[in-house]
């Protein structure tokens, strides 16, 4: 279950980063429920105009390289909504982008290779005063067991 694997990693370098906490607005002391809200693996997220500024994230169907079958790739989508906050969320894009672009990230049960920055732009949403900001990364993994 290495993709799993990947979201539970990814979650666990957002929710421990003290600059995202920061920009969250919940501080490094955050209780886990209060991080949960805020930083949610999943495309839909929950409450999202009570738990705004908040990052979702979820992957698409990734495929396997062509040059080695036990290596999988797969973009990862990161929402960022705020209350209109333009600056904000793109300061949140900028933080996420440090964190992963051209990073091997260690995270438990998996080995990780390089993930790189594919894009970030402004998105579409349908709900007032709300901003939403994307940035995609692609994260390529082994699918062989530790």
């Amino acid at each position: 279950m290495s993709v799993v694997n990947l979201y539970n990693g990814i979650y666990k370098v957002l929710a421990n980063d003290k600059t995202v906490l920061s920009y969250l607005g919940i501080g490094a002391t955050a209780t886990p429920l209060e991080k949960a809200k805020r930083i949610q693996k999943r495309h839909k997220p929950q409450n999202l105009v009570e738990n705004m500024p908040i990052i979702t994230f979820y992957a698409p169907p990734g495929t396997r390289s062509r040059e080695n079958l036990l290596v999988y790739s797969t973009n990862f989508i990161f929402d960022i909504y705020t209350n209109d906050n333009v600056d904000l969320a793109q300061k949140l894009g900028g933080r996420l982008v440090q964190i992963f672009d051209g990073e091997i990230n260690p995270m438990m049960g998996i080995e990780t290779y390089e993930s790189l920055l594919v894009t970030m732009h402004e998105t579409a949403t349908d709900m007032a005063n709300t901003y939403c900001f994307t940035v995609v990364v692609e994260f390529s993994f082994s699918l062989e067991k530790l």
